[in-house]
């Protein structure tokens, strides 16, 4: 999904949750919009190359022509279900951490919308472990 989709539903969620949460509404929109951070790092790794206009570009790419080969297999760190439980479990003690996983849980949302109606399927990894299994199968 692209960024500006979920800066607007983060922030729609983020100001409706100001009464409630005050100042942590700040971390719904951080969580729901910062997290795609991670596709540029997977950028930096994959082609070392820092430039974050050149990482938009080749995510924005795939999703602007609905070919999604480029970006098969690719594993974004805070896409994943280890990272999501982590976030639940400090949910549980930290109020902080509860307000960014809102905004998280509402950015996965999204996205598993895109993923289904649009890209009609997965196309990147779910999961650091499955990512790392897969990656030494293949070299064998």
């Amino acid at each position: 999904m692209k960024p500006l989709a979920h800066l607007l539903s983060s922030l729609i969620l983020a100001l409706s949750l100001i009464p409630i949460l005050k100042w942590n509404a700040l971390l719904v929109l951080a969580g729901g919009f910062l997290i795609d951070i991670d596709h540029h790092f997977w950028y930096v790794y994959r082609y070392r190359k820092i430039n974050i206009f050149k990482a938009y570009k080749f995510f924005i790419k795939p999703m602007d022509e609905k070919n999604f080969k480029s970006v098969a297999g690719i594993l974004l760190i805070f896409h994943t279900a280890e990272f999501l439980l982590i976030m639940l479990a400090l949910s549980y003690i930290s109020k902080i951490a509860l307000a960014f996983t809102i905004g998280l849980l509402l950015h996965y949302a999204l996205d598993l919308c895109y993923l289904y109606f649009v890209a009609r399927g997965f196309v990147v990894n779910h999961s650091i472990i499955y990512w790392i299994y897969r990656e030494k199968i293949q070299k064998l």
